[in-house]
């Protein structure tokens, strides 16, 4: 298990906090497994923090189209008000004899979720941004990502055995004025797709 890191680092004048959660094991194609969670905070700065929250009954063995209660959200543990940005890396690993081999893990292709499109949006950049402010305080979560996880029905033969990881990444910014399109677009202003939605939520809340 790694140690937490915690490092100040400047930004410009913003307040940018990135965590990575790695979900290890917790679920595999067809076979029992060991199973183990790490999570890993890379850096924190200044009076923001956040964690995962979560609600996960670990089965002993998954199945293509079984659902799984995976219940994500995510905790402002900091003193500042947030607005959050979430990225998810699903990984399907096989190990035989061996070596290692990575399946296809897409999410909406192979891993299915539910993901909560009324509070999240999935931008052009990977990210899954809340589209609300995240108070300070271990009570104040946001509303849950997604609260189900199941592998596609259609999984052939060489998903036998392997183990299924998902990678949580975590960004926070601080809600002062325009910080979090400096923080997370480079300063500028989406004028097109999803990222302009998700702009246009936020530019309502900033303080």
């Amino acid at each position: 298990m790694k140690q937490n890191k915690r490092k100040t680092l400047p930004f410009a004048g913003l307040l940018l906090l990135v965590i990575s959660c790695l979900i290890l094991g917790g679920m595999t194609a067809y076979a029992a497994f060991t199973s183990k969670e790490e999570k890993t905070t890379l850096f924190q700065v200044g009076n923001l923090q956040t964690k995962i929250s979560e609600v996960f009954s670990e089965p002993a063995t998954i199945m293509p189209d079984e659902l799984i209660e995976k219940r994500v959200k995510i905790t402002n543990t900091g003193t500042l008000n947030q607005f959050v940005r979430v990225m998810l890396h699903p990984e399907i690993r096989l190990e035989k004899e061996g070596t290692t081999r990575l399946l296809s893990a897409k999410i909406g292709d192979e891993v299915l979720l539910d993901i909560n499109e009324d509070k999240w949006k999935l931008g052009e950049d990977g990210y899954y941004y809340y589209l609300n402010v995240v108070e300070p305080g271990t009570a104040k979560t946001t509303d849950a990502l997604f609260t189900q996880v199941k592998l596609k029905r259609e999984l052939g033969l060489e998903y036998h055995m392997a183990t299924f990881n998902l990678l949580i990444k975590i960004e926070a910014v601080n809600c002062a004025k325009d910080n979090y399109r400096k923080a997370w677009w480079q300063g500028s202003t989406p004028n097109s797709g999803a990222l302009q939605k998700v702009d246009q939520q936020l530019a309502q809340k900033v303080e």
